[in-house]
């Protein structure tokens, strides 16, 4: 069963081991801002925050092994990690044109221009959280995925948010469906 639920502000704590990943500590809510310069007004509206659930038949154990094989298979360097609240992610994930030989037109939604959609050809910005939760009859995989893309050729370097296709999101509580239940 996959829905999507509104993300209501949370604050992930947690530790890590020195050059591990980061702990998970910064919130996934932020609100709207202007900023001002001499030449310039910046409006950064407050996206709307989604996850995307699902849930798989599984341990919370196996799940948490089975997401971090996920992430590895997808090509996402983890940055951030908590193994006693079992939340992978990584905050500033930089990519260009592809992930894993899957095009981020695919994933995202980052508006059109003359050469087609600007995830395809511009620098992509992404935030990436996965957490797994015990829920009645295995766990439940909660994905987050905001990204913005830039400009790579230098005439702008304004960012343009994009809007996930919830592609990803699934395709990482997919792949820990898959490896938790024994693929």
């Amino acid at each position: 069963m996959r829905t999507i639920v509104p993300l209501v502000p949370l604050l992930f704590l947690g530790c890590t081991t020195p050059g591990g990943p980061q702990a998970v500590r910064e919130p996934l809510h932020r609100p709207a801002a202007v900023r001002t310069t001499s030449t310039s007004v910046e409006v950064n509206m407050a996206p709307d925050r989604e996850v995307v659930t699902e849930v798989v038949k599984a341990t919370p154990e196996a799940a948490w092994t089975a997401l971090q094989t996920a992430y590895e298979d997808l090509g996402i360097p983890v940055k951030e990690m908590n193994a006693d609240l079992k939340i992978l992610g990584n905050p500033r994930f930089v990519l260009s044109r592809r992930l894993n030989r899957t095009r981020l037109s695919n994933y995202l939604d980052c508006g059109y221009g003359p050469s087609g959609n600007h995830a395809d050809s511009h620098r992509i910005e992404m935030q990436l959280r996965t957490s797994i939760l015990a829920v009645e009859g295995g766990v439940r995989v909660n994905t987050y995925v905001a990204a913005i893309a830039r400009n790579m050729d230098g005439t702008s370097n304004t960012a343009i948010r994009c809007a996930s296709k919830f592609r990803l999101e699934q395709e990482i509580s997919g792949r820990v469906k898959f490896y938790a239940e024994g693929g």
